[in-house]
């Protein structure tokens, strides 16, 4: 179907979707999993073995969403290019609003909202990449550094622990539990459009291991920052910040203060992988347009909704506040619906290979 300089490793695919998802989990999960004690703990790790096995299931059904409407027809084709683009489009401009925000109150304050969206959105099109296998060697050079920064934030961080107080984390309840471990599952949801990306990997029936690591090694990382932010701050001290890992970016730096404001590496780390994030959900919105021009005019279009979307208010509340109950209310079980629905019609066409087969033989 590809031809093989239209393809990316396994290991190259695994790294990008770890630097897709690593700037959004450290600065919002690790925060709100510090905050929620050990329930928000706990449901972290419920949660990821709910994703892994979900992923597990969504890998045998890349040739599906490689091909909609072979499978599922054109109007099952229509139906999953418009679920997926309005999700990427909440989320996108969820993110570009978050990160805006906090640029703004950190960084430069002095520069309106638009238009710091507007220049987030248009570096991370630029940077996107049209070929999977160029986002692939980007991915390849940055991983390591990316989250070799991130580490040392961490170790860095460490030297100021107090150490935590296990009592502070609060009894477990099971209703909160449920309660977080559905909601980790709901915005994990993204990973459903990771199939689209398999058809392009060599060796794709082998990808899953390979795919686990770097969902496990995401768990990692945040509850290595959680467990960070509760050492310095505490869960109190953690409930009243906005963005924990920033306060944190804040206080710490290289031993010798050679450097005055050492937050601003840290900040521009942070943001590189929110650039990568964004680019990511342009590049896979542009895949679910098509190719070429089609694909280039929809990632232009996806990026203004996003720029859009990120002012965006409903009775005085930014669209954030919403976004949660959109994505559990609405996009869980269209996404659900649709995997399930791509895993029997994959079996379904195994069943009549075979059938065909036996027939012929």
């Amino acid at each position: 179907m590809f031809a093989d300089n239209d393809r990316i490793s396994a290991r190259q695919l695994k790294r990008q979707m770890v630097l897709t998802f690593l700037g959004p989990l450290i600065l919002f999960q690790a925060g709100d999993t510090a905050a929620g004690g050990g329930n928000a703990l706990l449901s972290l790790l419920l949660g990821t073995v709910l994703l892994t096995a979900w992923v597990f299931l969504l890998t045998g059904t890349a040739e599906v969403w490689a091909a909609p409407e072979q499978f599922l027809g054109i109007p099952g084709k229509w139906v999953w290019a418009a679920v997926s683009l309005s999700f990427l489009g909440l989320s996108g401009s969820v993110l570009l609003e978050q990160i805006t925000g906090a640029v703004q109150r950190y960084l430069l304050s002095s520069l309106p909202r638009p238009v710091l969206g507007a220049a987030f959105l248009g570096a991370a099109f630029l940077g996107m990449g049209r070929s999977i296998q160029r986002r692939g060697r980007l991915a390849e050079l940055c991983y390591p550094w990316i989250l070799g920064i991130f580490c040392l934030l961490f170790l860095l961080g460490a030297a100021h622990f107090r150490g935590v107080d296990l009592a502070s984390l609060g009894p477990l309840e099971a209703d909160r539990i449920c309660g977080g471990t559905v909601r980790l599952f709901a915005l994990g949801m993204a990973f459903c459009l990771l199939p689209m990306s398999l058809v392009r990997v060599r060796g794709e029936k082998d990808v899953f291991p390979v795919l686990r690591r770097g969902i496990w090694l995401l768990l990692l990382v945040t509850l290595g920052a959680a467990a960070v932010l509760l050492g310095v701050y505490g869960r109190k001290g953690v409930e009243e910040l906005e963005y924990p890992i920033l306060h944190l970016m804040t206080g710490t730096s290289l031993p010798g203060g050679f450097t005055g404001r050492f937050e601003i590496i840290w900040l521009a780390v942070l943001l590189f992988a929110m650039l990568f994030t964004l680019g990511s959900m342009l590049s896979c919105g542009g895949r679910i347009c098509g190719e070429k021009s089609a694909g280039f005019r929809g990632s232009l279009l996806l990026g203004l909704a996003m720029w859009l979307g990120s002012f965006l208010q409903w009775e005085g509340e930014a669209l954030s506040r919403f976004y949660y109950q959109l994505i559990r209310d609405i996009y869980l079980p269209l996404f659900l619906g649709m995997g399930l629905l791509a895993v029997w019609v994959k079996r379904r066409s195994g069943n009549e290979k075979k059938n065909e087969e036996q027939e012929a033989g």
